[in-house]
């Protein structure tokens, strides 16, 4: 069979004389007919037994005749998918203005259901509904044991990329079963004849490692056998005959470049990663089960806590519906329970202690965590933000932007170096220190073939999954432009000897006035106050005299070394390093750390010049190469 674009293309080829002769027979022969065209197609109504009935918009001109544009009719047709049309019959026509035609898109052309977005809920707790009727849940979760005795689900040699396959027409396939041997347990390799329906799921995945996401891969096939298989006989009809439709690693997106029937796989896709989630956890039971878990925590938890309460919380309901811990807090999320947001935090494979903030803090868009590559990406693309993070201001914690400030950031040595954390208060008022980010989805250049808002994921690892946005507040933005102008005008003229000997002799003015004799030499009240200060910083007598003659000026780290030592505040130290030859606006990772030092407590200052090598790698790792060199 010849393969077709879509059904409009189908009734092109294969139909088209039947729906001529019924314009004619509507005309009655006053005039004859040629040139008949198909422009839209719409699927108006279709059914379980794949029965389905179409408006078609088509052209006709009169023979003859040059001048006259061409008529318009709607033919109305109906037929069975399963008996590939050959009962296809005419059941309608009427004259419509010129190119009146009804719209059509993707849904029609593939007799895909309509999942309108604002609806999705609402279909998903029908879904939910008839599932639970016929057995297929017990108390909160997705029956999987009842699917695998009734023989609908087998697990399977299926690709590593490949989580779950529903067959929609018959044929023999592989499954893998678990058989008891003297030895224990051995998975055989049998083959099956698998009927419509038949679900089978990476037997890796979810029979070896018990991987999580099992209930939502088995909601997703399910999703496919209750809303397309009527797409899948379709699909067959124009020729596709081995398109199969399956739960994916892979991330998918629709492409003007693709053909139709690629871009209603993505569609289908589509439906079913987004109805998985309603079905393993339905809309309509979440504010039960998460009752359920917060007593149970109450109850057999003693955590103080809040946030620690909050993520156990997440944690029983996932149990509760048989699911990750991460696909619980996403459904929370989508429902509207912003807490979450501080919860099951994970950062270099290392998980995160939980965060909190008010309720209704966050807007449904709205995160306080941002992933590394998505934290870069903004870098680049955000001056706003780019600005505000060179600024010094604030630091990218691997997972939260936080103000650097003693009170919000902890500065840690352990077996793993050097590293930034959230202070106790801040972890309880992430609120007051966390940039928030506004999360669009990436809207695709097809939306035009559909009739909802909908959004499609990249199968490009360097494309755009989801786009973040901070969300920077003018008030906050004047605050950074006020510390820029006030760095601005710091004007330091002084050498860097001559600044030195100023601050490092203060307390001793009589010694500040006469450092040194008529040769140059320091005086004994000199000498003794510049042997303490290298014994507190761990520099030579000569080489700080060389600094006081002038002779020499230390490199940036040693320079902040001194300041440090000599208690000077923001403003002093950057004078002094001005006066070294040093200035710390550009944003090059070592300033950044000079920068983070004046913001935080004496103590944590020390860590990080102690550390110093490990905070400059931490800056290099945080901040894009681009975005750096482009400030220089």
């Amino acid at each position: 069979m010849a393969q077709y674009t879509n059904l409009k293309d189908y009734f092109q080829h294969e139909h088209i004389r039947l729906i001529q002769d019924s314009i004619s027979d509507y005309l009655r022969h006053d005039v004859q007919i040629s040139e008949t065209v198909i422009h839209s197609l719409v699927c108006t109504d279709d059914d379980a037994e794949y029965n389905a009935e179409f408006e078609i918009g088509v052209s006709v001109r009169p023979v003859g005749v040059t001048e006259t544009a061409s008529l318009c009719f709607i033919v109305t047709v109906k037929g069975n998918i399963e008996q590939r049309f050959k009962d296809i019959e005419v059941i309608g026509v009427r004259s419509v203005g010129n190119d009146s035609f009804p719209e059509d898109n993707i849904l029609s052309q593939f007799i895909l259901p309509d999942i309108p977005k604002d609806k999705i809920e609402s279909i998903g707790n029908d879904l939910y509904g008839f599932c639970a009727k016929n057995g297929l849940f017990v108390n909160y979760k997705l029956y999987i044991e009842k699917l695998v005795s009734d023989g609908m689900i087998h697990f399977a040699p299926l690709p590593n990329n490949c989580l779950g396959r529903v067959i929609l027409s018959e044929s023999d396939v592989e499954i893998i079963q678990n058989v008891q041997t003297e030895y224990g347990l051995k998975p055989i390799v049998y083959t099956i004849h698998a009927t419509h329906g038949t679900i089978l799921l990476n037997y890796k995945k979810y029979a070896e490692e018990m991987d999580g996401g099992l209930r939502i891969t088995v909601a997703h096939e399910l999703v496919h056998t209750l809303f397309h298989d009527r797409f899948l006989k379709l699909l067959q009809l124009l020729g596709e005959e081995i398109v199969d439709l399956h739960s994916s690693t892979e991330s998918f997106a629709l492409d003007e470049n693709m053909t139709d029937i690629q871009k209603a796989l993505c569609i289908a896709e589509w439906q079913a990663n987004e109805l998985a989630m309603r079905l393993a956890i339905p809309g309509c039971t979440i504010d039960a089960a998460l009752n359920t878990a917060a007593s149970c925590v109450n109850n057999n938890y003693k955590l103080t806590n809040r946030g620690d309460r909050n993520q156990a919380c997440v944690i029983v309901f996932s149990e509760i519906y048989g699911v990750s811990c991460y696909v619980a807090k996403e459904r929370m999320r989508q429902m509207g329970y912003d807490f979450v947001d501080g919860t099951i935090i994970e950062f270099d494979s290392k998980p995160m202690p939980p965060f909190i903030f008010p309720q209704n803090t966050l807007k449904d868009d709205e995160t306080f965590v941002i992933d590394r590559e998505n934290y870069e990406r903004l870098l680049r693309k955000s001056k706003d933000f780019s600005e505000l993070i060179n600024s010094g201001r604030y630091i990218y914690l691997g997972y939260v932007v936080c103000l650097v400030d003693q009170k919000y950031v902890d500065v840690i040595i352990n077996e793993d170096g050097l590293g930034f954390h959230l202070t106790t208060y801040a972890k309880e008022h992430a609120d007051e220190c966390c940039i928030k980010f506004a999360v669009k989805s990436v809207y695709n250049k097809c939306e035009k073939y559909i009739n909802y808002g909908q959004t499609y994921l990249s199968s490009n690892k360097n494309e755009l999954l989801q786009e973040y946005e901070a969300c920077i507040s003018d008030v906050l933005k004047e605050t950074i432009n006020s510390f820029a102008k006030e760095d601005s005008r710091l004007n330091s003229t002084l050498p860097y000897g001559d600044a030195l000997a100023y601050y490092l002799f203060e307390d001793n003015k009589e010694t500040a006035v006469q450092v040194k004799g008529e040769n140059g030499d320091f005086s004994y009240e000199a000498n003794r106050i510049i042997d303490d200060f290298a014994e507190r910083t761990s520099l030579s007598s000569t080489m700080i005299k060389k600094y006081l003659n002038n002779c020499s000026t230390p490199k940036l780290k040693t320079a902040m070394h001194i300041c440090h030592k000599l208690g000077l505040n923001e403003t002093q130290s950057r004078e002094m390093l001005k006066s070294a030859g040093h200035y710390i606006d550009a944003p090059l990772p070592e300033n950044k750390v000079c920068r983070l030092i004046f913001r935080l407590s004496y103590t944590q200052a020390a860590t990080i010049l102690e550390n110093w090598e490990a905070c400059v790698k931490h800056f290099k790792e945080t901040t894009s190469e681009s975005t750096s060199l482009s400030k220089l």
